[in-house]
């Protein structure tokens, strides 16, 4: 190395390889810099043993800048779809109930009393309207419809999807769309219904494949319904970004781990910057461009000394923990049928647990013949005096057991832990953002993609991914522009 690059990604997980790989199909090649010795970041997937274990994202939504980015590797034959439909339980008395996720399934749940039920079915012939401050959602749920709802489906749903506490999570920041149906309609459903009408009437003045799609399906309003395929592929969720990895090849420097940013900024017809990376081997690489597709904690300690106002700002991103036990068995030592996605656990029940997923009933090939594997995510380190080891393990195992009635250790486990696992949309996190991007506006040369802006899932990071690559590729034309015209 030790030459000056137009661009220089740092990270290979999902945002920054997938920024990367746009901007090579742009037609401009970068230098992507990653500390760890492969791609994917949270992503990550071990075989071993006729097992395949899943360290991160078990299954996750796959909409269309996703599906986009699979056609375009030719990963189509290796996606394995995940059934929306299939059955998710929620724990409450040591008994699993099936999550209500219909108004049929809603009234003849066990999990709620018929005062919530009542409130929830009557909220579309109430009016309330949100306060002038951000609500957690705990507030917002309790104010809605009661604590019950709160303990027993808000919960264990937002603990299993966000790893997030409803009483930090913030409405503005995590569920803005929510907090305008309530503030124009009155109601949740009443703004549900006024937002689908308003997106039907758009789809039909400018139809796409996929409004017409929801049209030929009758716009159902079940809640599954509403969410994009879910799946992963047949050798793991790790097989998209060790693709992306191989279709940037030489481009990707792996244990290139940074000890210093230095930004120097230049005035000519416009104002540009000029970035200098030290490694820790002393190498220096010079970019035009910087894109950091790291998480919050670890971009501003790279800003810390170039751009401590900013690095502030995302040090003020909250992250959450998060441990992930799998667990593989003879099928013969479980009598549960384990049919469906899972289970949740509300954080009343106690467990360490947050959620299992019964990975060997959703895809192929995640189990031999004859055994199960299943994998349950707790808040792991942060969240218990034990140490997460193989004791810890235990524990976990042990509330399967007596959940899912198991018989006997493991045939084999994986544990992964993290201590700041996946950022949390917290109470102010949306001021936070608006800060991050106001100062981002005011500093040439430099990008930040990840789940920490504006949207969690590998979708939404993908997305943003896009637009930072093709933002860079629109200002790299305007400077080309300049350029030959100040010669001509």
């Amino acid at each position: 190395m030790g030459y000056t690059n137009k661009v220089v990604v740092i990270g290979a997980g999902i945002s920054g390889l997938a920024c990367a790989y746009r901007l090579k199909r742009l037609g401009i090649p970068c230098l992507v810099l990653e500390a760890q010795d492969r791609p994917g970041g949270m992503i990550a997937t071990i075989r071993r043993g006729g097992f395949l274990f899943e360290t991160g994202p078990q299954f996750p939504r796959f909409p269309r800048p996703v599906w986009d980015l699979v056609r375009e590797l030719n990963l189509e034959n290796e996606f394995l779809p995940g059934d929306s439909k299939a059955k998710r339980y929620i724990l409450r008395n040591s008994r699993l109930h099936r999550a209500p996720f219909s108004p049929q399934g809603l009234i003849g749940t066990g999990l709620l009393g018929f005062g919530s039920k009542f409130r929830i079915l009557s909220e579309v012939f109430r009016s309330s309207y949100p306060p002038p401050q951000e609500e957690s959602l705990a507030e917002f749920v309790k104010r809605k419809f009661g604590a019950e709802v709160l303990d027993y489906l808000v919960d264990p749903l937002i603990s299993t999807v966000f790893f997030g506490d409803p009483c930090k999570m913030g409405m503005e920041s995590a569920f803005p769309a929510l907090v305008e149906w309530e503030r124009n309609q009155g109601s949740l459903v009443r703004g549900a219904i006024h937002a689908r009408g308003a997106k039907r009437r758009t789809a039909k003045e400018n139809p796409s494949p996929q409004s017409a799609r929801t049209a030929r399906n009758g716009g159902s309003l079940r809640v599954t319904d509403s969410l994009p395929t879910l799946g992963s592929f047949r050798s793991g969720m790790a097989a998209l970004p060790e693709k992306l990895a191989a279709e940037l090849h030489q481009e990707i420097h792996y244990q290139a781990a940074i000890t210093r940013l230095e930004l120097k900024q230049i005035e000519d017809e416009v104002l540009k910057s000029s970035w200098q990376i030290t490694l820790s081997s002393g190498e220096k690489i010079s970019a035009e461009h910087l894109i950091l597709g790291v998480p919050a904690h670890a971009a501003a300690q790279l800003l810390d000394n170039a751009l401590p106002q900013l690095a502030a700002s995302l040090k003020a991103i909250e992250y959450a923990p998060a441990c992930a036990v799998s667990s593989a068995y003879n099928r013969s030592q479980i009598s549960h049928t384990l049919d469906g996605f899972g289970y949740m656990i509300p954080r009343r029940e106690g467990f360490e647990a947050i959620c299992t997923f019964w990975n060997s009933s959703l895809f192929p090939g995640r189990a031999p013949e004859g055994k199960v594997l299943m994998t349950s995510f707790t808040r792991g380190a942060g969240s218990s005096t034990t140490p997460v080891n193989e004791d810890y393990a235990s524990i976990v195992e042990a509330e399967n057991a007596a959940a899912l009635g198991i018989k006997g250790p493991p045939l084999d486990r994986v544990i992964w832990n993290e201590s700041r696992a996946l950022p949390q949309y917290n109470v102010g996190h949306a001021l936070i953002v608006r800060q991050i991007q106001e100062l981002l506006r005011e500093i040439p040369g430099l990008s930040i993609v990840g789940n920490f802006l504006g949207g969690r899932s590998i979708g939404d990071c993908v997305d943003a991914a896009f637009a930072a690559a093709q933002d860079v590729h629109s200002q790299m034309r305007g400077e080309s522009i300049k350029a030959f015209a100040k010669s001509s």
